[in-house]
């Protein structure tokens, strides 16, 4: 099973990979918009050295970290299901030999190879440019991979769920530009979670959202301890069970009322 899945992965990654010149833009239009971020702050700060408990080097990290994790968090498969859907190839992927589940799994996780190289690559440039904060220590830097790792997970099944809607609307371009819009602004990409109402902090506490961006990059920065790290570790693993539960029901449903287009 591992191996199908992985075999998967590494032909969505090649496929993803071939346009180099697609490489080089994705990674341009991230710098930009990290070096766009951070000015907006600059200006913001002015003359001041401390905002909401953050320095201007520490805000130029968050947003260094938050546009290339962005990067992968913002990236779906949800469009791919649809499509499929909507075009009729989801006859041949009922039946493979590998489960509907699994073989997505693994263009997800070949997607998010792809869009890990554009991050990464992101990350050093800017970091060279405007200097980054190490990780608070060995811990921390691991438990920011975990979570990383975790969200994938969540991830895929959100885009599972969005995905597995053409089998009801037919379209679901408007759905993924709204998963979208809720990840931007319920992450933490456009501002720091503290920066907004308590009501919406409270609110985020309870949803998956803010692990996507700012639980990570706040664990990298030390601003959680390790006791709560562990914590958030356990409402995103709930999370995974929930929406497994959820895109299981959605799955179950849909194939036993499916019609196919095209084909």
């Amino acid at each position: 099973m591992l191996a199908n899945i992985l075999r998967i992965a590494k032909m969505e990654y090649k496929e993803d990979m071939y346009y180099k010149l697609n490489v080089i833009l994705e990674g341009m239009n991230a710098v930009i918009e990290i070096i766009v971020y951070i000015f907006i702050w600059m200006a913001i700060y002015g003359k001041e050295s401390v905002i909401n408990s953050m320095s201007i080097e520490q805000m130029s990290t968050y947003y260094i970290l938050s546009i290339s994790l962005a990067l992968i968090v913002e990236w779906g498969i949800d469009a791919q299901i649809g499509n499929s859907i909507r075009k009729g190839q989801v006859n041949r992927e009922l039946l493979n030999p590998i489960s509907y589940f699994q073989y997505y799994f693994g263009k997800k996780l070949g997607e998010t190879a792809y869009m890990a190289i554009i991050s990464v690559g992101a990350f050093a440039i800017c970091s060279i440019i405007f200097g980054v904060i190490l990780p608070a220590n060995i811990f921390h830097f691991i438990s920011f991979i975990i979570m990383v790792l975790i969200n994938i997970v969540v991830l895929f099944f959100i885009d599972i769920i969005i995905g597995m809607c053409a089998f009801y609307t037919n379209m679901i371009w408007g759905m993924t530009v709204f998963r979208k819009a809720i990840i931007t602004i319920c992450s933490g990409l456009i501002a720091p979670i503290t920066l907004f109402p308590i009501w919406f902090q409270n609110i985020s506490k309870i949803l998956p959202f803010q692990e996507f961006i700012y639980t990570p990059v706040s664990i990298y920065m030390g601003m959680i301890e390790e006791k709560e790290i562990l914590l958030t570790f356990g409402k995103q693993i709930i999370w995974v069970l929930i929406l497994y539960v959820i895109a299981k029901k959605f799955y179950n449903r849909a194939i036993k009322n499916i019609t196919i287009n095209g084909g």
